[in-house]
């Protein structure tokens, strides 16, 4: 009688630690499946981040460029108008002396 007492008990320890078992890879597996999900939470902001991060510095770059560009551009304008006025008051100058021994 005894024997099939301890028998029972053994059984019911063994029932209590398979399913104490289950019950830890459950958990186990729900904390990896949460871990993960944080992980790749993690890792698409830090994509973004990056994405936003290459974008503002293309903008400030792209910026720069055309600030650079339009300064050589004003400059070319002002060395066009400087060489340009001696010869257009040259010009000015002609016309008029033909004008004046034309009359």
């Amino acid at each position: 009688m005894e024997l099939i007492k301890q028998i029972k008990d053994a059984e019911k320890q063994a029932k209590e630690m398979v399913d104490q078992a289950r019950q830890d890879a459950a958990k186990l597996a729900e904390d990896v499946k949460k871990e993960r999900a944080e992980r790749l939470k993690q890792a698409q902001q830090r994509r973004h981040e990056a994405i936003d991060n290459a974008v503002q510095q293309a903008q400030e770059q792209g910026q720069a460029e055309v600030e650079k560009m339009a300064e050589a551009g004003r400059q070319e304008i002002d060395a066009l108008k400087a060489s340009s006025s001696s010869k257009v008051q040259s010009c000015v100058d002609k016309i008029i002396s033909h004008l004046q021994q034309a009359l």
